[in-house]
């Protein structure tokens, strides 16, 4: 024990300053959650009882300030009131940290009492209640329509069940160029994705080079992947024209995102223990990667290849009713046309070729795992 009187006072008022910190934050994030949740339900419920009251919806039937002004005076006073949302959120996610730096918000968190008989879980109730009407009125879900549709309906139904076979030639074709369009633009992601996926495991960045190169790659893995392929295609279409090669480029960069992000996160949770023993023998970098990794993730990684052509399969189907290739464009045009003999031709091609890959794939993935 330290004999410095003003050292052991220095770590005290120390220790003091960083928990009064913590729970200046955990009080300041508990307010952010309880005025954001309070908002979101007052703009949820005017719109859900403007709507049923004139028809029309309105998000904000008063000044957007007062809204912000309202959130927070009632989140203020929430906060004095009882437990709020915000609390049980912020305690959630803190866990035991919470609890060790704040005791006395933990502890007014936790009381024993049913969850339904507190203000904060009548709260919930009432934000999921407002949150399912106003997403049915929003999305203007009215069952009824199917019903008046469905002598319709039933009539391309009943064509759609005659495939025309006088086109059998060319959809054949067209759907081996989609198998085809899935197998390049997975080939060509594969050895992208293998050199990207060891910058972006955070188990192997080290230094500040390595931590650059993960961030670098985790966000631009996580931005084109937020973009769906038909967008991708769309952009390809623009760039290359409209045919195959747009398809498998839209796929191409969508695999590698994928594949990155798979891969990173099987290179994560690999046993260190191998690398650490040829590494203490002397073992350079190369024989530990040959000799403790590859073993570890090679079995995985072909899984997760298979995986990725056969959604590049169900895919390409789609982005080719956008310009890129494939079945799809030959289906989209039928459609136009409201040609539903010739439709029905195309989506038998593609469930005979969809569950045929989804099979192969799904017994190599069992024979590999």
């Amino acid at each position: 024990m330290s004999k410095n009187p003003a050292g052991r006072r220095f770590r005290k008022t120390v220790r003091w300053g960083a928990a009064l910190a913590k729970r200046g934050a955990a009080r300041s994030a508990i307010f952010l959650v309880d005025a954001t949740f309070l908002a979101y339900l007052f703009v949820m419920t005017s719109y859900v009882v403007s709507r049923m009251v004139s028809g029309v919806g309105a998000y904000l039937p008063i000044r957007g300030e007062y809204v912000v002004l309202g959130a927070i005076v009632a989140a203020i006073a929430w906060g004095f009131l009882g437990t709020s949302v915000g609390e049980k959120v912020i305690l959630f996610l803190s866990g035991a940290s919470l609890r060790k730096a704040a005791p006395d918000l933990a502890g007014s968190v936790t009381q024993r009492r049913r969850w339904y008989k507190t203000v904060w879980g009548l709260s919930v109730v009432l934000a999921a209640i407002v949150t399912l009407a106003a997403a049915t009125l929003i999305t203007q879900v009215d069952f009824s329509r199917l019903v008046d549709s469905l002598a319709d309906t039933w009539k391309m139904i009943r064509r759609l069940v005659r495939p025309d076979a006088e086109i059998l030639g060319e959809v054949v074709m067209l759907t081996i160029v989609t198998v085809f369009m899935a197998l390049m633009a997975t080939l060509l992601a594969i050895p992208v994705a293998v050199v990207l996926s060891f910058l972006a495991a955070r188990n192997l960045a080290r230094g500040p080079v390595g931590r650059t190169a993960y961030v670098i790659v985790r966000a631009a893995a996580s931005i084109v992947r937020s973009i769906e392929p038909m967008i991708w295609a769309i952009v390809f279409v623009i760039w290359v024209r409209m045919g195959p090669f747009a398809g498998t480029l839209a796929l191409f960069v969508c695999s590698i995102a994928d594949l990155t992000k798979l891969y990173s996160e099987q290179l994560e949770s690999i046993d260190p223990g191998p690398a650490e023993a040829i590494t203490a023998v002397g073992g350079r970098r190369l024989q530990v990667l040959l000799y403790s990794i590859v073993p570890q993730i090679i079995n995985p990684y072909l899984s997760f290849t298979l995986y990725r052509w056969d959604i590049n399969v169900r895919m390409g189907t789609v982005i080719g009713m956008v310009g890129g290739g494939g079945i799809g464009m030959l289906l989209m045009q039928y459609v136009r046309v409201l040609a539903w003999e010739q439709v029905g031709m195309c989506l038998l091609a593609i469930i005979l070729v969809v569950w045929s890959i989804d099979t192969l794939s799904a017994r190599l993935r069992a024979r590999l795992s």
